[in-house]
């Protein structure tokens, strides 16, 4: 099979694909594995939700678009699908769950089921193990061009090695120059923060320790990871996020046994370092290279402020022999008072240091450059040698970015054959949460899986309607579970529940179609290759009017299985009529070995003109309770008759109204005792 074979795919389609995945082998595979966020890159989501669809129905032999078949039955199938998204937590879960649809064919379902029931187990595994907060976080994953590094450059010792070096692009990444000198080499050097030389032997530099004090290094490799580290790091720095959560949730889903996501733990290792974090040699550096300067001033300011107090209290005494002494050495009071206030000044600047070093947590070496920054020479006020500290301020930067340099290439180096892993992590993390999404779905719910029967039936315990808060467990029968008739009437009060009980039928029917358990207790259900729903009528009884309903009705003639529900069509033309042309529906589905529930409040009037046997139930109203609401049991009564009981909301209106709209409703309601 080729792309074009597909439906809604012609050359300019194909070529697309082609140019996404690199062929249409891969195209085609792509289309096989349902990957829709990667179709969606080249097509548009409808579309590749569209491929991916009619890809899985060409499998199977089935369309899909056949069993929903009409536009009540595809609304609900939508309402249901929105319904599974909602436990997705990737965009790529959400799209996926897009491409089921129900079928009867049998291989189709039993791979749904089995993917179902997987995903059950699954759900159960994780509850409670934190895995949706680290799912949430993953998207799918950006190619963006590393950004240029301005700070370094790399210097060629020859043309050829210069050659060599733009040819593999090295100069979009990275400023390239050629040096073929030592005097060129140490130029260079005073523009950038680190050169790195290639083929620098060549040029049998000495003292190659002076020159990486100088900003000088000789390559030691030629990759990419050596030399520009930060372009291996872009992909990854780039889509940190996404894989980090990615590999969080691998590990979780590892941990609590699921097979297929052990092998990522070392992936995991590393981005948690080029996350951060991991080197507090370098947190430390750069903590000082931010509060240097500041703290220097602080400590400044304070030791200027001590030698004005201690300066200010002090009492100096002269006697003539020292004055004496000052006159034959050439010496002034100045230097009288340097020489007495020198011990003071010493002290003074002994702990300035000392608090200086304690608030940078210096020690060793480090601390010993503040008695370079705090020099020893009396002066008042206290003056700070500002080149020795811009000195060792570029020395801490240096260290740093030294430091930095080196965990960023033993992380390139490590990264730089895991970017295909890292993608097919994050790939099956969000397959894995396409399947989540399903298990979270029938747990969350209180699914039931259904047993597939090879008659024609229809039989639910304690089903629930999935979009009604609080709603009332159901039970009905057709077909089985000792009510063997296919085909009913259900009558009852306005506002009983009768299409309430419609729309339950169609989602059971609908997710046991798409191989997923449904919203009941237990259920039983044969296969039909159709489901039609036919809502309640909402046009004119023009002539016009009644050929269109009857031309949409007529598809139920057709000699396929299907379950059929309608919802009130006598009101297609006048009731006698819509009697008779009722009843002929319903014996025509019953000699097809159909399934149908028709509400009609002309039960009675139907059931005298059909020719096979046709089952009438009722929904019953039992009263008003204290709040004036009807009591009704929504579960139907197996043969009976249920009244819509107009009394009823006649005795709710008396009960609630005054007056004269009162006594108006209480003659309306005698007419009927």
């Amino acid at each position: 099979m080729k792309l074009t074979d597909l439906p809604g795919v012609g050359s300019r389609i194909r070529e697309r694909l082609v140019e996404q995945y690199g062929g249409e082998d891969k195209a085609m595979q792509a289309v096989l594995d349902a990957d829709v966020s990667g179709l969606a890159r080249a097509l548009s989501e409808r579309q590749a939700l569209h491929l991916v669809k009619h890809m899985q129905a060409i499998k199977y032999g089935t369309r899909p678009d056949q069993f929903a078949a009409t536009d009540e039955a595809v609304r609900i199938t939508q309402m249901l699908l929105s319904k599974v998204a909602e436990y997705a937590h990737t965009e790529y879960a959400r799209q996926k769950i897009g491409i089921l649809f129900p079928s009867a064919s049998p291989a189709l379902l039993a791979e749904r089921r089995r993917t179902a029931e997987q995903a059950v187990a699954a759900a159960e595994a994780l509850a409670g193990s934190g895995l949706s907060g680290h799912l949430k976080r993953i998207r799918p994953l950006r190619e963006r061009a590393a950004g240029r590094v301005r700070e370094r450059a790399v210097a060629a010792a020859s043309t050829e090695d210069f050659a060599g070096l733009k040819a593999r692009g090295l100069d979009r990444l990275i400023d390239l120059h050629l040096a073929e000198s030592p005097a060129e080499i140490a130029d260079l050097a005073r523009g950038y923060s680190q050169v790195c030389l290639v083929g620098g032997e060549a040029l049998q530099i000495p003292g190659w320790e002076e020159m990486s004090q100088a900003g000088i290094e000789p390559a030691r490799s030629l990759e990419e990871w050596y030399l520009v580290p930060e372009a291996v790091l872009a992909y990854f720095n780039e889509n940190l996020e996404s894989l980090t959560a990615a590999a969080h949730a691998a590990r979780i889903i590892s941990e609590a046994g699921l097979p297929g996501f052990g092998g990522w733990r070392d992936l995991e290792e590393f981005l948690l370092r080029l996350r951060g974090g991991s080197d507090r040699e370098a947190e430390r550096l750069g903590r000082l290279a931010e509060s240097l300067a500041g703290c220097v001033a602080d400590v400044a300011a304070w030791a200027n402020d001590e030698l004005k107090r201690r300066i200010e209290n002090s009492s100096l005494t002269l006697g003539g022999s020292d004055l004496l002494s000052a006159m034959s050495r050439g010496e002034g009071v100045r230097e009288l008072i340097e020489a007495q206030m020198r011990g003071v000044y010493a002290e003074v600047l002994a702990s300035a240091r000392v608090r200086a070093a304690s608030e940078l947590d210096l020690v060793g070496v480090e601390a010993a450059r503040l008695e370079e920054v705090f020099p020893a020479e009396f002066c008042y006020p206290l003056e700070l040698d500002l080149q020795a500290l811009r000195s060792f301020e570029q020395d801490i930067a240096s260290r740093r970015e030294e430091r930095g340099l080196k965990a960023k290439r033993e992380l390139a180096r490590a990264l730089q054959g895991k970017r295909q892993a890292a993608g097919e992590m994050v790939r099956a993390v969000m397959e894995f949460d396409f399947v989540h999404a399903l298990g979270r779905f029938a747990l969350e719910e209180r699914l039931a899986f259904p047993d597939i029967a090879e008659e024609a039936c229809l039989c639910f315990e304690q089903g629930r309607h999935l979009f009604l808060r609080d709603a009332e467990p159901v039970s009905y029968a057709l077909g089985g579970a000792g009510h063997d008739e296919k085909v009913a009437l259900l009558s009852g009060v306005n506002s009983g529940g009768k299409t309430t009980l419609l729309d339950l039928i169609a989602q059971i029917a609908i997710l046991a179609h798409m191989g997923l358990p449904v919203p009941a207790m237990s259920c039983r259900i044969g296969l039909f290759p159709e489901l039609y729903y036919f809502s309640k009528s909402r046009g004119t009884l023009s002539a016009g009017a009644f050929e269109t309903a009857m031309r949409k009705f007529a598809v139920v003639e057709n000699e396929k299985r299907k379950v059929v529900l309608a919802d009130e069509l006598e009101a297609i033309t006048e009731p006698g009529a819509s009697a008779r042309i009722i009843a002929c529906m319903l014996d025509e589905l019953n000699r097809r070995d159909c399934v149908a529930v028709f509400v009609s409040h002309l039960a009675e009037d139907v059931r005298r003109y059909t020719e096979t046997v046709v089952r009438v139930d009722g929904i019953a109203a039992e009263g008003l309770d204290e709040n004036n609401n009807l009591r009704v049991c929504r579960s139907p009564r197996y043969n009976y008759l249920a009244k819509s009981t107009p009394e009823l909301i006649l005795e709710r209106l008396v009960r609630s109204t005054e007056g004269r709209e009162r006594e108006f409703y209480a003659r309306l309601l005698a007419k009927f005792s």
